[in-house]
C-alpha cells in the first residue's frame, strides 16, 4: 500500500535530484552594485559598491580611473581563466592599465566602493 508519506518523500528526492542537476557546476557570484552618477558624449562616472563575495560581470576597464572610498581585496578574472588578487586601500587612486577585459570578485571582508572615470 503507498501511503501519502512515502509519495511526499518520493517527492522530495525527485525535486532535490533535480535541482543538483540542473544548477551549475560553478555559481556565479551575486552582483554587486553599480550605477552611474554623470555620464556626457565625453565621459562616464560610475559608482560600484561589492559586497564581499558579490561581482561586477566582465568589461573593458582599461584607462579607467578609480578612486576608492573603501577598499578591499578583488580578485579579477581575463577570459582565458588567469586570475589575479589585488588589494585596494580606502583612498587610493590609480589609472587601470589593464587592457584585457576582465570579472571582479570582491574575496575581501571588507565592502568595496569605488568611483570609476572612464573616457569614451
Amino acid at each position: 500500500m503507498i501511503s501519502s508519506r512515502n509519495v511526499s518523500r518520493g517527492a522530495i528526492l525527485s525535486v532535490s535530484l533535480a535541482l543538483i542537476a540542473f544548477s551549475p557546476a560553478s555559481a556565479q557570484p551575486k552582483q554587486g552594485v553599480s550605477k552611474t552618477v554623470f555620464e556626457n558624449d565625453k565621459v562616464i562616472v560610475m559608482d560600484s559598491v561589492i559586497k564581499p563575495g558579490e561581482g561586477l560581470p566582465s568589461a573593458d576597464r582599461s584607462g579607467a580611473i578609480y578612486y576608492y572610498l573603501s577598499g578591499s581585496k578583488v580578485e579579477r578574472t581575463f577570459a582565458d581563466g588567469t586570475k589575479e588578487t589585488v588589494t585596494r586601500k580606502t583612498g587610493q587612486a590609480l589609472v587601470n592599465t589593464e587592457k584585457r577585459p576582465y570579472s571582479v570578485v570582491n574575496t575581501g571582508t571588507t565592502t568595496a566602493h569605488v568611483i570609476s572615470i572612464k573616457l569614451k
